[in-house]
């Protein structure tokens, strides 16, 4: 469950008193609803959290790391266009509400974000000076450009008011600042470890339930797909089963042969192969003589015999996967483990894997779906990424077009350092596979390196398919035209790149 007011005040006051007067170093935004501030104190730096999802809404600081998605959202990209570098002055609290007010001091510019703890209508909104409304992480009652209005406006303190009347040069960010220790975040700030330990346990229940929610859904959806595999198999059995005396049927026509004449719709023979010997009436097609009808007759008991031969495992295995998936389903509501593989046929056991981990296998590509490795390709350098994908770069303005233009294919993954000249990379993908994180970071990395970004190591990559960039006209080789690109901010990894390096190709 969210905050209590109590717990609120708790944490802000506690928050106020290690906070205030901090330096905002990165802002990242790990899911939809959660934000983390990276916050430099006198000899330390911290990590704040702030969430606005319903059940779990709530700010502390954190001891642990979370992982953030390769291109910031437009609202965490808002925030650091803002509020990074800037100065948080204070953190107050409305009172008798859990809405939270950080006030911040960018340059000369004063920003308030509102951390509203409400239950359903928890939020994060950013403020301008005039306290009108920027942007929502969530959609909210109050639109961008509206005047925020909560029911009892807090004024800031006369210290803090004072200061954000001020004009703060920019802080210069500390680097290779150690993460608080978890020992220091409970002797420091009680509160916020407390709340830590306890709403981390919270997510990992909720994320444990979604995850078995999940997976019943999909075991229910494979469940009915397998039923209606096999009502279809037995509907096609059904229909050839009736074929199954057309063989005996033929051999009597093959005895009458001569008796029969083109354009009779029927013929009674005598069964010689029942020992009561009773007479047949057969169904003749008057278009048809007396032979053609006898084929027709072979004919549909072979197409039986096709059938037997096709369905019946077929059938047996349809029946297996129903079965294996309704005792997975069992297991399920039962809180047991599913059976061992050993114990399920391996077409059941195969239906029940698809239905349990569909995300899995979507993900991670079999070994005979990666692309294999290149060979050697004048004018360009061949590196390998940790996923075993091919990453090539052009050498030359004159390189970067011909391995854009002619080498890549529409697929590929094209990237490129923004705003700055640099060589074109791209990645060998299959069609429709889909490129791991890894990679997306290995050639981000290669391309903000063999670019003019390299001495600052740090900035904006943009990538998309390579169907979606195009050669400008009159312009000089290697300049492109970009659409539908997407933005990962890169900082060189050491490690990364020496890793890179020693699998180089050429």
């Amino acid at each position: 469950m969210a905050l209590t007011l109590a717990e609120c005040t708790a944490v802000v006051t506690e928050l106020n008193t290690l906070l205030s007067n901090s330096w905002i170093q990165k802002i990242h935004q790990p899911n939809p609803l959660t934000l983390t501030f990276t916050l430099r104190i006198p000899g330390d730096t911290v990590t704040l959290l702030i969430c606005a999802d319903p059940p779990l809404a709530r700010l502390h600081l954190i001891d642990y790391k979370l992982e953030n998605p390769p291109t910031p959202p437009p609202f965490c990209q808002l925030l650091r266009a803002s509020l990074q570098g800037g100065k948080l002055i204070e953190v107050v609290q409305e009172p008798g509400d859990r809405i939270v007010y950080l006030r911040i001091l960018t340059g000369s510019n004063p920003f308030t974000l509102v951390v509203a703890l409400t239950g359903r209508q928890a939020n994060v909104h950013l403020l301008n000076a005039s306290q009108t409304v920027i942007q929502s992480l969530r959609p909210s009652q109050f639109k961008p450009g509206e005047t925020f209005r909560p029911s009892c406006k807090p004024p800031c303190s006369p210290g803090a008011q004072g200061l954000l009347q001020q004009k703060i040069p920019p802080q210069p960010h500390a680097t290779g600042s150690p993460p608080m220790p978890v020992s220091s975040l409970a002797q420091r700030a009680p509160v916020s470890a407390e709340l830590a330990a306890r709403y981390r346990q919270q997510e990992q229940e909720r994320i444990q339930a979604q995850a078995r929610q999940m997976q019943r859904a999909h075991l229910t959806k494979a469940l009915k797909q397998a039923q209606r595999k096999l009502e279809n198999l037995q509907h096609d059995w059904a229909n050839v089963q009736r074929y199954a005396e057309y063989g005996r049927y033929g051999e009597l026509l093959k005895a009458h042969l001569q008796s029969m004449h083109k354009g009779q719709d029927s013929v009674t023979v005598t069964d010689y192969y029942d020992p009561a010997m009773p007479q047949l009436t057969l169904p003749l097609d008057p278009a048809k003589d007396p032979v053609q009808n006898m084929e027709e007759y072979f004919r549909k008991y072979h197409k039986f015999l096709s059938a037997k031969r096709q369905l019946q495992p077929r059938l047996e295995a349809a029946r297996q996967a129903v079965a294996a998936l309704q005792e997975h389903i069992l297991a399920w509501e039962r809180g047991t483990v599913a059976p061992s593989p050993e114990h399920v046929p391996a077409p059941a056991q195969d239906a029940a894997n698809e239905a349990l981990a569909p995300r899995a296998r979507s993900i991670a590509p079999s070994s005979r779906e990666l692309p294999q490795p290149s060979p050697r390709i004048k004018g360009c350098r061949h590196f390998i990424s940790r996923d075993g994908f091919s990453i090539l770069v052009g050498k030359s303005a004159r390189d970067n077009d011909e391995l854009t233009f002619h080498l890549a294919r529409p697929d590929d993954l094209w990237l490129h350092a923004r705003g700055v000249s640099g060589s074109h990379v791209v990645v060998r993908v299959d069609k429709k596979a889909q490129v791991p994180y890894e990679t997306l970071q290995d050639a981000a990395t290669l391309a903000l390196w063999f670019s003019d970004l390299r001495k600052s190591g740090k900035g904006e990559v943009m990538y998309t398919l390579r169907k979606f960039v195009r050669k400008a006209k009159g312009q000089q080789p290697g300049a492109v035209i970009v659409s539908r690109e997407k933005s990962l901010w890169v900082e060189l990894d050491d490690e990364r790149l020496a890793r890179l390096k020693e699998q180089t190709k050429a």
